[in-house]
């Protein structure tokens, strides 16, 4: 006994000698074993530990410190005698039932810490309060997850081996309790191999967790490295302290695979068993029970190992029948874990994607800029030491990529045997990758400066690889680019380059058709690109095509728009007026308009010339009090006036004199039928301007003809009202032209009503839009009941002046009549005869040359069918209108007259 005292003795003060001369060692051996319990002996021991406290409480374990005093001893253990009872630990034990599970922070101890933490908040809120209001700084706002682990320290191991000896059901709740709550794998792995230990009384344990099991070659890997015995050690893809089995592979391989438990009294007896890890850290591995870890669905998630029984030789069956229940509860937690890592992972990677997102659709403006920002991204989300783009060349061009686009930080790529050089280029590339990515959110220039290839190089020696990922449309993922026959080494010999692993995809515009070839280089930890990285480059490519092709679509726009600026420049420098034209008209005297008989409504639509018409429009506008009450410049009128008759087409009817007349007959019905009171003064402006520009830039074939040879406008504007859209379009652009626009004096929201006013005008010439409005309109007069507060009978009653204007060449005396209906055919069968020769098709009656001798047929027909029911209703509204309907039946009359000679003459023949 005495020998042994003088052994324990020695080895004590050899201990305390090493630990004075490590006192770091010491410190850290405080930190992880030491207990409360001795925490409080050593404040109770130097007089800085008060017994009585009125701040502590039984759960609290813990009094704080004051100044030095003597205490009594025997009160201060009774003291912690009484924290360590049944009742504390009941206690303990209900206030942790209390918490909740699912909170996603930690909970306020005293007033202090919460304020603290509202500090904090209120610190977070101001910096973000500080940035300035850019889409970026939104974006971190949002993309920052607002979700945050429970946190629950564990017991340590020896208190856990307390409380089992004193409650072994409490103990085994207090367990379940340990792990139900934590979602970090590796945190729950330690309190699984804490917890079994004591459970199963063994010196040791370590769990393995299933990885890749729906994949062809799973394989269990422990998060922990402990003695894990039975196992063959390799390392993991992570380079970490991480031990991989093979699936089938050893003690912990079969019972994974077969899920069958495993006890044995001497695991080294048997042929399953593998005692490297013995071998490395000298311990002896004598007894070993293994067992499976099943989830809620019976799947194999893990497996537990525990080695070595405490003061016995075996596992016994009331081992295996604890440590079974426990796993049941233990693989349901680690399922938890696995899919919040799963879902953990998908977060971080959608985030990223989302910053991909805003970066390339931020800007679009620049494709240079788009694809220096992919390259960036691409090198700090897949921590890659290089990125290309190589985009596709034009169609026609000799050589396979038009443009080449390359990004290299500054790494010192060399190649090297020495693994301890390999992990210094690493470090150091790690470093430089993460000033890069600094650079990048500071939005600064990449750095360039290592001799990398340069975009001309792979012009001119080309890449082979990425041009295979052209032609093959295939993902390309090389291990060792040296080793493999697809790669060029004559790239790395130009650049000075060393390529170890490529990963090379094709990148795709929103058709699906490749537009260019996206290309990485060596991941820098010297891994090759694995499964994870294609399903990343492949999302991340995909965005990438997006941005690619908005760019190239902005570019054209942006150069279409430049043509069009340019075409509408040039068509107003032709289509306009010199300025001196519209001088001289300035000077023109303008005679009243009774002279012109402007005002009357049998005016004869040929008695003035192309000049004195232009004065007579100025004349309608004089006296409709528009110059004044409008507030338009007189030389703006001229300007606009000359324009818009330069506008109009040669052609035989929808030309100018027919806009003219139509104008004059809009002025006389507004002086003659007391309309002026019904009219609001820009009402007047926008149907007098609608009646001179509502057939702009005719071409002399109508809308069914542009649907039939689907024309430009057809295209541009639909098939319903294509040339009256057109003809609204074309007086936009002449009022848009310098020195035009009679509007210029107008307020913001006049220019509105104005604009909008006269587009219904123009729209309302249209005859198929007439049709639907009639009946509207009839059954207005004949019920008398016209609302003129009802802004849609009020649309309804300008649609119908504008069609009784368009049209009124059929109330004008037979001769100017005769003439205009001649005017008209000559402009149809001008029509009939395209369709005929180019569409191949016989043209309606109307339109035929053919049948011209039916002309007055058709005239009656157009009579009895639009005119003289239109002439009719307004004779309801306004007796006014009488001249109007006396002229459409005098002229019928005529036409009835040809008709009946027509009818008499083919009896005859």
């Amino acid at each position: 006994m005495s020998i042994d005292i003088t052994i324990e003795d020695q080895e004590t003060q050899q201990v305390e000698n090493f630990l004075e001369r490590n006192p770091a060692v010491m410190e850290d051996i405080f930190l992880k074993k030491a207990h409360i319990n001795l925490v409080n002996k050593w404040l109770l021991k130097n007089g800085y530990c008060s017994v009585v406290n009125a701040n502590a409480t039984q759960s609290d374990g813990l009094w704080s410190p004051t100044s030095p005093k003597e205490h009594n001893n025997e009160a201060f253990f009774g003291k912690l005698r009484r924290n360590n009872s049944k009742k504390h630990l009941r206690h303990d034990y209900a206030s942790s039932k209390s918490r909740n599970m699912f909170r996603t922070c930690e909970p306020a101890v005293t007033s202090d810490s919460s304020s603290v933490e509202r500090r904090n908040s209120l610190k977070e809120m101001k910096i973000f309060r500080s940035l300035p209001p850019s889409s970026s700084n939104l974006l971190s706002m949002l993309i920052q997850s607002k979700i945050r682990l429970p946190r629950f320290p564990s017991k340590d191991i020896e208190r856990k081996r307390d409380e089992r000896h004193m409650n072994e059901m409490e103990f085994f709740m207090d367990i379940v309790k340990d792990i139900s709550n934590d979602l970090d794998l590796l945190s729950l792995s330690e309190k699984i191999v804490a917890n079994v230990s004591v459970l199963c009384d063994a010196d040791h344990a370590s769990v393995f967790v299933v990885e890749g099991k729906n994949t062809a070659k799973p394989s269990l890997v422990s998060k922990l490295f402990d003695v894990h015995a039975g196992t063959q050690i390799m390392p993991t893809k992570t380079l970490t302290n991480h031990v991989l089995v093979p699936w089938g592979k050893g003690i912990i391989g079969y019972v994974a695979e077969h899920g069958e438990p495993i006890n044995l009294v001497e695991a080294s007896k048997d042929e399953r068993y593998n005692d490297e890890v013995d071998r490395i850290t000298g311990y002896m591995t004598s007894s070993l029970l293994c067992m499976p870890v099943r989830n809620s669905d019976s799947d194999i998630v893990a497996v537990v190992q525990v080695i070595n029984k405490s003061n016995d030789l075996k596992f016994t069956k009331e081992d295996e029948k604890l440590l079974s229940a426990y796993l049941s509860y233990c693989g349901i937690a680690i399922n938890n874990a696995q899919i919040f890592e799963a879902y953990s992972l998908e977060y971080e990677r959608n985030k990223h994607l989302l910053e991909v997102v805003h970066d390339l659709f931020e800007e679009q403006t620049s494709l240079e800029e788009v694809i220096s920002k992919i390259m960036q991204r691409a090198q700090f989300l897949l921590k890659c030491e290089r990125c290309s783009v190589l985009l596709k060349a034009e169609p026609g061009e000799e050589k396979t990529f038009g443009k080449v686009f390359d990004l290299a930080y500054p790494l010192t790529n060399r190649t090297s045997s020495n693994h301890s050089a390999l992990r210094r280029r690493q470090q150091f590339s790690r470093a430089k990758l993460e000033a890069g990515c600094a650079r990048f959110r500071s939005n600064s220039a990449p750095c360039c400066t290592f001799p990398c290839l340069d975009p001309t190089t792979d012009l001119r020696v080309g890449n082979k690889l990425a041009e295979l990922v052209l032609r093959t449309e295939e993902t390309i993922n090389i291990a060792d680019a040296y080793s493999d026959p697809r790669f060029d080494k004559e790239r790395d010999v130009l650049s000075g380059f060393h390529t170890r692993s490529i990963l090379c995809k094709p990148i795709r515009n929103r058709y699906g058709q490749i537009i260019g070839v996206a290309e990485i280089i060596n991941r820098i930890d010297g891994l090759p690109f694995d499964e994870h990285d294609e399903q990343l480059f492949e999302a991340f490519t995909i965005f990438c095509g997006l941005g690619i092709n908005n760019a190239q679509l902005y570019e054209e726009v942006a150069l279409s728009s430049a043509r069009q600026t340019v075409a509408l420049e040039v068509l107003s420098y032709h289509a306009g007026v010199e300025t001196d034209e519209a001088d001289k008209f300035k000077q023109h005297h303008v005679p009243p308009a009774p002279e012109w008989r402007l005002n009357e409504l049998n005016f004869n639509d040929f008695s003035l010339s192309n000049d004195e018409m232009v004065l007579a429009g100025i004349r309608i506008f004089t006296d409709l009090g528009l110059m004044k009450t409008c507030r338009i410049e007189y030389d703006t009128l001229c300007r606009f006036l000359l324009t818009v008759r330069k506008n109009y087409r040669n052609v035989a009817y929808h030309n100018w004199r027919h806009a003219f007349n139509v104008c004059q007959l809009m002025f006389a019905t507004m002086q003659k039928c007391n309309l002026r009171h019904l009219l609001t003064r820009i009402e007047c402006l926008s149907m007098i301007v609608g009646c001179i520009c509502h057939d702009l830039d005719h071409r002399g074939t109508n809308n069914a003809f542009q649907q039939k040879t689907s024309s430009a406008l057809a295209q541009l504007y639909g098939t319903r009202a294509t040339l009256e859209h057109h003809h609204f379009n074309h007086a936009i652009m002449i009022l848009n032209s310098e020195g035009n626009n009679i509007f210029s004096n107008f307020s913001s929201e006049e220019y509105i009503n104005v604009i909008n006013l006269l587009k219904h005008a123009i729209l309302a010439t249209d005859l198929s839009l007439h049709i639907q409005v009639r009946k509207t309109w009839f059954a207005m007069v004949d019920e008398g009941r016209i609302d003129w507060d009802d802004k849609g009978l009020k649309e309804i009653f300008r649609s119908i002046l504008m069609t009784t204007c368009d049209i009124g060449a059929i109330t004008k005396p037979w001769e100017v009549s005769r003439k205009v209906a001649d005017l008209v055919m000559a402009e149809f069968f001008d029509q009939g005869d395209k369709e005929r020769s180019e569409l191949k098709i016989t043209p309606q009656a109307h339109m035929d040359r053919e049948k011209q001798d039916q002309l007055p047929s058709l005239q009656l027909a157009w009579i009895d069918g639009i005119c003289r029911p239109l002439f009719l209703s307004l004779i309801k509204f306004d007796p006014s209108f009488q001249p109007m309907l006396d002229g459409v039946l005098s002229n019928r009359a005529e036409w009835e007259y040809l008709d009946t000679e027509r009818l008499a003459k083919e009896a005859r023949e």
